[in-house]
């Protein structure tokens, strides 16, 4: 399973936070060693989901709580840097020098939440773990329905499975990897989207300097 794009370091740094399990053993030697398989495909989907879910969760988590600092950093020195001046001037004194320097410190606060997209993507990460956690629980309740309709273990305990039961339950794993897949990769591709885009208004406005500009700027 492919992990987040990083989102600092060219897309390394968060492929190292997502680890792939290993895929395994699978085996039909006998209807034993088949419904073993399948039911290790299924554990090895499940469990890679819960990975992807929780990742989001945890990074939703950092990201929030960094974009709610910057937003109440943003609006205090805004609110200081409107009411420093009218004090000084109440006071008898001149405080605009330092009002701009605090709407300044404010601006940057709003300016690196935008520019790093915290905002954004932590909405994004909860709507990747949402989705995903409501693909898992379908695709669970999908098996068990197929579980309960099968019948009785006990009627055909060393039997092999039926050619199109099997071809459901492989149904459901591909299912759950591919929505994984389809999840991860949409919100990458938006998030590479928006940086691109971000840096590329930076670089027309000449906020960064040409040495730390992408080649081609």
């Amino acid at each position: 399973m492919a992990s987040p794009e990083g989102r600092a370091d060219g897309g390394r740094g968060r492929r190292r936070d997502l680890e792939i399990r290993p895929f395994p053993a699978v085996s039909a030697e006998d209807p034993a060693a088949q419904r073993e398989a399948l039911a290790r495909l299924r554990e090895w989907a499940e469990r890679s989901a819960e990975d992807t879910i929780d990742w989001y969760l945890r990074d939703k988590q950092r990201k929030r709580t960094a974009s709610r600092t910057l937003q109440g950093l943003a609006i205090v020195f805004a609110v200081a840097g409107a009411a420093v001046p009218l004090g000084t001037v109440a006071a008898g004194g001149s405080g605009q020098g330092w009002g701009y320097v605090l709407l300044a410190v404010a601006a940057g606060c709003k300016g690196f939440d935008h520019f790093f997209g915290l905002s954004s993507t932590w909405m994004r990460d909860i709507g990747v773990a949402h989705a995903l956690r409501a693909e898992l629980n379908a695709v669970r309740l999908e098996w068990a329905t197929d579980v309960l309709r099968a019948g009785p273990v006990g009627v055909r305990p060393h039997g092999p499975l039926e050619p199109a039961e099997v071809e459901r339950q492989l149904a459901l794993i591909g299912r759950l990897v591919d929505a994984v897949r389809d999840n991860v990769e949409s919100e990458t591709a938006e998030w590479r989207s928006e940086f691109s885009a971000r840096t590329r208004q930076l670089n027309e406005q000449g906020a960064l300097p040409a040495g730390d500009r992408p080649p081609g700027s």
